[in-house]
């Protein structure tokens, strides 16, 4: 993950943390070596999960933290992740990208489970 990326979630995760919900991240990204990526790929890990799961009320919600657009292009999701998205979804789940903490607030207003 960038350093930029990082610190991004970094906020996140604290703000999650504050407002008592439970969470976690998912670490799939990073460099492996092909024996690690192949052990862990047998082991159900699977490329573009979200990078964080939400579950409130029984309900799962996935977290993409993509960088925002600064001196260098904003991050994008590649194929694999927009996959995954359309299969969570499918499965009846929810799922947003984001680039700040302000719009993981702005999705846990749209899920309506802000307060909660």
């Amino acid at each position: 993950m960038m350093d930029e990326e990082h610190q991004i979630q970094k906020a996140i995760a604290q703000y999650l943390d504050i407002r008592g919900y439970c969470w976690w991240a998912v670490p799939n990204g990073g460099s492996r070596s092909l024996i690690t990526a192949t052990r862990l790929k047998a082991e159900g890990v699977k490329a573009g999960v979200p990078d964080i799961t939400l579950i409130h009320n029984g309900m799962f919600y996935g977290i993409e933290v993509k960088k925002p657009k600064t001196s260098t292009p904003m991050g994008r999701l590649t194929v694999k992740q927009k996959t995954m998205i359309r299969s969570i979804e499918g499965a009846g789940a929810e799922v947003g990208v984001v680039y700040s903490v302000a719009d993981v607030i702005e999705l846990l207003i749209e899920w309506d489970i802000l307060g909660d």
